[in-house]
């Protein structure tokens, strides 16, 4: 089963934007199966790689879905204090046309009916999500301390006991405070990937 998923999350990413591995979409794809997930999360799409592998996840249980959240704009992507080279790179993004793209490539790999595409910010769409309801949640949007820090405020408690939670960009400066807030929150690091992590609701 390792080896087909890996083959096919291959596959399915690299033709895709963004900068999730082929190696952390098997991991995402992972844990959706261990949890069993009936609802899945991707904070920040962008080019879909990380949202696909958990969709081909679902495809594999035959049940269940991902919810893919991310606005595609600029403004979106520039809130916070964020790196001055960085913002740059983000503010002159042809977003829509990133979005279209995601959206071919669900429909080439046979895995649309198991995404829900919410085109607005996380803060928005936590709306629709009941608390202790999601298994696995990936947290790779804007990296700025305020708005990761405020992610994960506002989306811990909708976590599952026993559920996980995947942040990215761990290396970074601007995350750090949201790390201490999981760890303050009673989640337990599992895995320490180096750009990312894998934390444990208990």
């Amino acid at each position: 089963m390792t080896e087909e998923l890996r083959g096919r999350i291959a596959a399915a990413l690299t033709p895709l934007h963004g900068w999730t591995t082929p190696e952390k979409g098997v991991r995402l794809a992972e844990l959706v199966l261990d949890a069993q997930a009936d609802v899945s999360v991707e904070i920040g799409v962008f080019g879909g790689r990380g949202t696909i592998a958990m969709a081909i996840a679902h495809q594999m249980m035959r049940k269940g879905a991902v919810s893919g959240i991310d606005p595609w704009t600029a403004q979106a992507s520039l809130d916070g204090v964020n790196d001055t080279a960085n913002d740059e790179w983000w503010r002159n993004l042809d977003y829509d046309a990133i979005y279209e793209h995601f959206v071919t490539a669900l429909l080439h790999n046979g895995v649309a009916r198991y995404c829900r595409i919410m085109r607005e910010r996380s803060d928005t769409a936590i709306r629709l999500f009941d608390d202790e309801s999601i298994a696995v949640l990936h947290q790779d949007g804007n990296h700025s301390e305020a708005i990761s820090s405020a992610e994960v405020a506002l989306w811990s408690p909708k976590i599952k006991p026993g559920g996980y939670w995947v942040s990215d960009d761990t290396d970074w400066a601007t995350t750090q405070r949201s790390l201490r807030m999981l760890e303050t929150n009673g989640f337990a690091l599992l895995e320490d990937h180096g750009g990312w992590r894998v934390y444990r609701k208990p």
